[in-house]
């Protein structure tokens, strides 16, 4: 019989449960439960022992700078699948930071390993699936696994988002997608390399797509729009946080559900690896992307 133990349940709106990692395989189809919401995140905790994890910290600050890209409030490398705004200039910036990574894995045998033990933490949580990373149809090539993202203290965190408005944001990247994906309710994930002394927690908002599906503008922050057109403050919605450890993985159905990213507050940036994950259509594969 399957045990896991609830983080965040009976008295809260979602359903989170904490998966230790020498468990994963015994605890079933994970990502059958977050389809259907029986579960609606998990943490899986010490996926990423410290020595792996100072490893991979270490190899991520070699990074040649000039193949990282800056945001008000991050510093990223590989691009995100937001920057792919076209099919000229910005398609080949993606994949040229991309084919850069591909170099330093085989300089740096920790980010290799941090990449091939996400592939295997994705196929033991989602047994019932065939696991894989979409390709994009003009370079015949896989897309990102994931992102390392280095959140700079005092600059902000990630303003309140859910994924289905990050599709709808981003509509040329999926478009571009070879694999049949069903684009509907994505799956949030990262890894945490470096918490923050202070913020960085994610926050959970009472808050689904299918009632609120606009913003003012990407930078705002403090409420979002209804279908009626109406503003709804974030003040004014139950909340709470998640603040996974450092090695710990979260997964979380982040496409009907608004969160954010808090501040960074302190003078130690948050460091994560992290993406995306969506379903086939015929439900019979997950393929997991940045």
């Amino acid at each position: 019989m399957e045990r896991h133990e609830v983080i965040y349940g009976d008295k809260i709106f979602f359903n989170f449960i904490e998966v230790p990692y020498e468990n994963l395989e015994q605890s079933g189809d994970l990502a059958g439960k977050l389809k259907t919401q029986e579960v609606h995140g998990f943490v899986i905790r010490n996926v990423f022992p410290e020595e792996e994890v100072a490893e991979v910290k270490k190899a991520l600050f070699r990074f040649p700078d000039e193949h990282i890209m800056q945001t008000p409030a991050s510093r990223l490398f590989p691009a995100p699948f937001a920057a792919m705004s076209d099919s000229g200039s910005m398609l080949d910036m993606y994949f040229n930071r991309l084919n850069v990574l591909y170099e330093i894995m085989e300089k740096e045998p920790a980010i290799k390993a941090l990449h091939e033990k996400m592939d295997s933490v994705f196929k033991a949580v989602a047994k019932n699936y065939k696991v894989s990373i979409p390709r994009n149809k003009i370079k015949h090539a896989p897309v990102s696994a994931g992102t390392f993202r280095i959140f700079t203290p005092g600059k902000g965190g990630l303003h309140v988002h859910c994924g289905n408005l990050f599709q709808a944001q981003s509509e040329h990247f999926y478009n571009l997608i070879e694999n049949d994906v069903d684009r509907d309710d994505q799956l949030s994930y990262f890894l945490v390399l470096q918490n923050s002394e202070s913020g960085g927690e994610l926050t959970i908002y009472d808050m689904l797509w299918d009632k609120v599906k606009r913003k003012e503008s990407p930078e705002e922050n403090d409420f979002v729009i209804d279908d009626n057109d109406r503003k709804i403050y974030l003040t004014d919605v139950p909340s709470f946080s998640v603040r996974p450890k450092v090695g710990d993985i979260l997964m979380f159905c982040g496409g009907p559900i608004w969160h954010r990213v808090e501040n960074i507050g302190g003078p130690v940036p948050r460091i994560t690896f992290g993406g995306f994950l969506n379903y086939s259509n015929d439900n019979n594969e997950l393929f997991y992307y940045s």
